[in-house]
């Protein structure tokens, strides 16, 4: 029943009949850490299924996951690739990947809220500002974001593969249909408590093409990442989706 689901309906459907309540938003503003700016974004996104033990396990009692099932929880993963902007310096070229469950969203707001087990990215910079504030960010150059250029109007083959020194490795690959069809706005937050605090990562999409895909994650079924899904390969039976967007802005805080 979820395959057709988008972002919004899913988290909103899941809240519903699991029980899980949206909470209101809280009075005032996070303090603004820092920003960044994308341009030029090719972006997969999969949302599966993951023991509910081993989902809790990685996320602090603060944030809840969204059950799906009985005994297992939504987790989604994200790659991009993008012109990386961080701080008002140029921009440069660069990937950026995330695995994460699927929350509640603690303050009411975004269309998705996701709490962060890990978080890759090309950009030595971006990786250094999050680090600064305590986030599990990983620099990650050597990622592999494979997609045939000049064919964004065709089915096409993705692939991205996430290699030492990230850890842990694994790789996303299958068929991607890319869409020109502006679909709206979206709004997407990742979360992860530090020793700064709970950092609010919100990226804000003001025009957004959203497309299918057809995606399989494959990894070593002894480390980390096996470990929470339970094998060595995940499917995305809730959603999948590949979107295309031409601008985005990500305004990292520290949440009161």
């Amino acid at each position: 029943m979820f395959a057709c689901l988008s972002l919004r309906a899913f988290v909103l459907l899941a809240a519903v009949l699991f029980g899980a309540a949206l909470p209101i938003a809280q009075a005032g503003q996070p303090a603004a850490a820092f920003g960044v700016e994308f341009s030029n974004c090719v972006e997969s996104i999969g949302v599966g299924l993951a023991p509910t033990d081993n989902v809790l396990a990685l996320t602090p009692p603060e944030f809840i996951p969204v059950p799906v099932i009985p005994d297992l929880s939504a987790i989604v993963v994200r790659t991009a690739d993008c012109d990386i902007a961080v701080d008002g310096r140029k921009a440069k070229s660069g990937s950026i990947v995330q695995i994460g469950a699927v929350i509640v969203p603690p303050d009411g707001a975004g269309d998705i809220n996701n709490y962060t087990f890990w978080y890759y990215t090309t950009d030595a910079k971006l990786a250094q500002r999050l680090e600064d504030l305590g986030v599990t960010a990983q620099h990650a150059e050597t990622i592999r974001y494979d997609l045939e250029p000049g064919t964004l109007q065709v089915s096409n083959d993705l692939s991205v593969i996430v290699r030492r020194p990230g850890d842990p490795r694994f790789s996303v690959a299958g068929t991607v249909l890319p869409s020109m069809s502006p679909s709206g706005s979206f709004e997407a937050i990742w979360w992860q408590k530090t020793g700064a605090g709970k950092i609010r990562m919100d990226t804000s999409v003001p025009v957004i093409a959203i497309s299918s895909a057809s995606l399989t994650l494959t990894t070593d079924a002894s480390n980390a990442l096996g470990q929470l899904i339970g094998g060595s390969t995940l499917g995305f039976p809730i959603i999948q989706q590949f979107n295309l967007f031409s601008s985005a802005h990500m305004a990292v805080t520290i949440a009161p």
